[in-house]
């Protein structure tokens, strides 16, 4: 009997040795970490402007006629009070005109006419003189002044040229005072002030940008828009003319001494719960998170994480709570990791 019980042990044994090895091994996720450390972090926004001048004008014709004489060019730079030009009116244009006609036309007559007629035309030609000459003298062109001081930024006009009243002649700006105009929504109002720096990129510069102060945010809210006006003001700078197009860059939240992540590591679940997985003794874990400022790629955790704790930054993707994880060599770490520089 003892024979035959033990072959059905052995079978038992080797059975049982069988199914062990059958088994599959726990899938091991490879995955990359950051060991946080405290950080800064800053959140901006950027809005779109238009630059203009702090000082601008566009001078306009007082009066219908023709411009009989310009004192500048693109490029000049003027005085308050300099004169631009001058225009003849239309009506003295018309005066001054049938003056100088009626003149012209009797001297020809006189040219023309036999010797008993001539004293008669010479007095008539004599007194058409007087009258020329007196209206030229009552009907004189009108100056026309630069209402500020700055640069000539264009014209529209030459000598010769017929102009109707309040049409526009001349663009002038002061390009010691260049502004950049543009609106910022009601969200962010309480979180700026006049004074703050801020950062510049001229559109047509490249990728470069100037340095900007806000120097007028309107009191009101457009009911429309819901946003306020701003102005920045920006340093002189050859290149810059009004009219070009700048993005203003603001910084509207800060913080320093806090723990930051990359936004694209993130999991929010549909009900808005935030997670990040941490790796623990070769461990995933799922933590829940809350979330401050963000900047444009990283976010601040202001719960959930600690310091130096291992954020897995990199494979994530497929990860489930308890998935065992491996770290590439560079990844693991090493006395000292974790300072900041």
């Amino acid at each position: 009997m003892r024979k035959p019980i033990s072959i059905f042990l052995l079978i038992i044994v080797v059975l049982s040795a069988c199914a062990k090895k059958e088994q599959p091994m726990e899938k091991v996720f490879p995955v990359k970490v950051v060991t946080l450390t405290p950080k800064a972090i800053s959140s901006t926004i950027i809005l779109a402007g238009t630059v203009g001048s702090k000082a601008y004008s566009l001078v306009s014709a007082p009066v219908e006629g023709s411009i009989s004489r310009l004192n500048i060019v693109e490029g000049d730079n003027v005085n308050s009070g300099k004169i631009l030009l001058y225009i003849m009116p239309v009506d003295q244009q018309n005066i001054l005109g049938q003056a100088q006609a009626d003149y012209e036309q009797i001297k020809t007559d006189l040219e023309k006419t036999s010797e008993q007629n001539r004293n008669e035309l010479a007095e008539k030609l004599k007194e058409a003189l007087e009258r020329l000459e007196s209206a030229k003298k009552l009907y004189k062109p009108i100056p026309v002044v630069s209402p500020i001081a700055g640069t000539i930024i264009s014209k529209s006009i030459e000598v010769g040229s017929n102009v109707s009243t309040k049409q526009t002649l001349i663009e002038i700006a002061d390009l010691k005072q260049l502004i950049i105009k543009s609106a910022v929504s009601e969200e962010y109002i309480s979180k700026i002030k006049i004074g703050q720096n801020v950062k510049v990129k001229i559109h047509s510069m490249g990728d470069g940008f100037l340095s900007g102060k806000i120097s007028v945010v309107t009191p009101g809210i457009r009911t429309e828009s819901r946003t306020a006006d701003i102005e920045v003001s920006i340093p002189e700078e050859t290149r810059v003319r009004p009219g070009m197009t700048a993005s203003i860059e603001i910084t509207v939240d800060q913080k320093q001494n806090t723990l930051i992540v990359p936004q694209d590591i993130l999991i929010v679940k549909p009900n808005g719960d935030k997670f990040v997985f941490v790796s623990e003794n070769d461990t995933a874990k799922m933590i829940k998170v809350a979330t401050g400022i963000e900047s444009n790629t990283e976010i601040e955790i202001i719960s959930g994480l600690n310091n130096g704790d291992k954020v897995i930054t990199m494979g994530q993707e497929n990860l489930k709570d308890g998935a065992k994880v491996k770290l590439p060599e560079a990844s693991k770490p090493v006395k000292g990791e974790g300072k900041s520089k």
